[in-house]
């Protein structure tokens, strides 16, 4: 098939396909598909029109919906660390629900939305896979395969919001949609899984070899990355390991660690979103809700804190310890070297992990979707896991001292390792949506009832055990009428 048509096919199968299961709307009604844009891609011809639709997946998943908490990845980064036994807000205001675990409902905007937002994403990589022949041009061929890393992260994340993560392979979980856009009946655990892994595997090989222009694209660091999450996961340490060696290896560590973690330049990112005065969603974003000195929602209207409980964990000489109030703040108090003196008062335990600068209040900070340090901590589990703890000690080792110049190696071994790394994870990667997630395949359930000292918003100081319904999100009731259609 000549590139030009199958470009304008792609375009076509773009516009006419309804964005997710239960919602209908066109393509050509959303923010990164008007008709203009359309027209363009159509026109291009060779791979012009591909870049095009690839950025606009990246862009859907950088802003996401018009909700106030629903610009994309980085708001259900959010979403499932404050439902996490780590990450609390102080009062009842936008992601309330999932803190108090109150919208784990049928027919709940946030259950819809989390639905919508990932099969939206679906819907958009199947359109690119579908169309591209498999014998196209290498510089063709790139376009699918980036496209199958998008369906598989997709797939990733609603396995697991929507079926417990210990779940057999055997149990009904989600539908596969591989483009034909009909009301699919749902897929096992393990069907569902093994089109993750075929995703990124194929990903993953055909990305070897390719060269991003920049951390915005994906590329065969970014797929295993991804690799390294899944196997963790589903507790195939070899692979786990192997991968999360690769994933480490980009860039480099930094000793530095209180500088807001809002630009995809620092030496740890390794995949994020470029913010822009262009592209910036101003309240509606990651720092609106996540800074709690910026003049955005956290820290004018509620404050969003660590467990004290896990703050008290962290070590005096620990840099990381700085990403918290050590004692309540008077209003005017600059609390973070560099930033600005906040205009409310800051209790103790607040979160001062993230913010954007140079300049206050603008919400121009970059989105890091991922860092290498995860993939530290990722790969010492998985060696500890299989009883290789002298390798173990030494990968947390070499992460920790960077953060801490105190720390001495660990001498634990067996299971006092795995929960040493394990208490690490929680702290490092605090706020970055990994706790929940983490929680589901530790078989570690919610409890708010702990002893902590940091404030927790009315009902949300609740216990839920792990496995239990509570723990994953249903299918909305709108998927389910259609499928009966």
């Amino acid at each position: 098939m000549r590139l030009d048509k199958f470009i304008l096919l792609l375009t076509a199968i773009l516009l006419i396909s309804s964005c997710s299961k239960i919602d209908d709307r066109d393509f050509a009604d959303e923010r990164f598909y008007t008709s203009s844009h359309a027209s363009a891609v159509s026109a291009a011809g060779g791979s012009t029109g591909l870049v095009a639709l690839d950025a606009s997946i990246l862009s859907y998943l950088m802003a996401g919906e018009s909700s106030t908490d629903e610009f994309g990845l980085k708001a259900v980064d959010i979403a499932f660390d404050v439902r996490s036994n780590d990450l609390d807000m102080d009062g009842s205001t936008w992601f309330g629900g999932y803190h108090r675990y109150d919208n784990v409902l049928p027919n709940s905007n946030d259950t819809e939305h989390l639905w919508e937002f990932f099969y939206k994403v679906i819907n958009q990589a199947n359109g690119i896979i579908n169309t591209i022949p498999d014998d196209s041009p290498e510089e063709i061929l790139i376009y699918k395969y980036k496209s199958y890393t998008y369906r598989a992260i997709a797939y990733f994340y609603l396995i697991r919001i929507f079926q417990q993560t210990k779940a057999s392979d055997a149990v009904e979980a989600i539908p596969i949609d591989f483009g034909d856009f009909v009301g699919e009946q749902n897929s096992t655990v393990g069907e569902v899984k093994k089109l993750i892994l075929d995703d990124l595997t194929l990903a993953y090989n055909g990305l070897q070899g390719y060269s991003r222009s920049s951390k915005e694209e994906v590329d065969a660091t970014v797929v295993a990355a991804f690799l390294a999450r899944y196997h963790l996961t589903y507790e195939n340490w070899s692979e786990a390991e192997s991968f999360a060696s690769e994933a480490m290896s980009f860039g480099s560590l930094s000793n530095s660690v209180n500088h807001g973690f809002d630009e995809i330049s620092l030496s740890e990112a390794i995949w994020g979103a470029v913010i822009t005065a262009q592209t910036t969603t101003f309240y509606r974003s990651f720092f609106s809700h996540m800074s709690q000195i910026s003049d955005g929602y956290s820290g004018w209207n509620h404050f969003k804190s660590i467990n004290s409980n896990l703050y008290d964990l962290i070590p005096s000489t620990d840099e990381r310890k700085k990403w918290f109030a050590d004692q309540d703040y008077d209003p005017g108090v600059v609390i973070v070297p560099g930033s600005w003196g906040h205009y409310n008062f800051t209790p103790k335990y607040t979160m001062l992990k993230f913010w954007d600068g140079p300049t206050y209040g603008n919400f121009i900070g970059d989105y890091i979707y991922l860092r290498n340090a995860e993939f530290y901590l990722t790969r010492a589990e998985a060696l500890a896991r299989l009883g290789r703890d002298e390798e173990a000690q030494q990968v947390l080792y070499d992460l920790n001292i960077t953060r801490d110049p105190s720390y001495v190696k660990s001498t634990s071994s067996g299971q006092a390792l795995i929960d040493e790394i394990i208490i690490y994870r929680r702290i490092e990667l605090f706020g970055e949506g990994v706790a929940s997630f983490d929680m589901a395949r530790l078989d570690v359930g919610l409890n708010r009832q702990d002893g902590r000292k940091n404030s927790v918003q009315p009902g949300a100081d609740i216990i839920v055990p792990a496995g239990s319904d509570k723990m994953i999100f249903p299918i909305p009731t709108l998927e389910l009428d259609a499928q009966q259609k």
